[in-house]
């Protein structure tokens, strides 16, 4: 008799171990579903990002229809020179500008 007590003994401590491991293997199956699901989300923002990405570099290899550069961008950049005559002419060129803006605003103010 007392091996049989022994028997259901050891029986019932495996049948509570099956249990614990079933258990612990739908925890992990679920977790491993929310894991794959983030994957999943993840994939498609990065496809996304990459197509955004795309689509940026192709704007700037081809700028809008109505922007185009200074055909004398170059020259500017080639004769950018810091001496005070160059500075003293700039200097003048826009205050005449300036000048020119403010009577054309003016003007138009007067006008409505």
């Amino acid at each position: 008799m007392s091996s049989e007590l022994s028997l259901f003994s050891q029986f019932d401590a495996f049948d509570k171990k099956v249990v614990r491991l079933v258990d612990e293997i739908k925890a992990a199956r679920k977790r491993i579903d929310e894991l794959e699901t983030r994957i999943a989300e993840r994939d498609k923002t990065i496809q996304e990002k990459e197509s955004e990405i795309r689509e940026l570099q192709k704007k700037a290899v081809n700028p809008p229809k109505g922007f185009s550069k200074s055909t004398n961008f170059a020259k500017i950049v080639v004769n950018n020179r810091n001496d005070a005559e160059t500075t003293a002419e700039l200097k003048q060129k826009l205050g005449a500008y300036i000048e020119e803006l403010d009577r054309c605003i003016a003007y138009l103010s007067n006008l409505s």
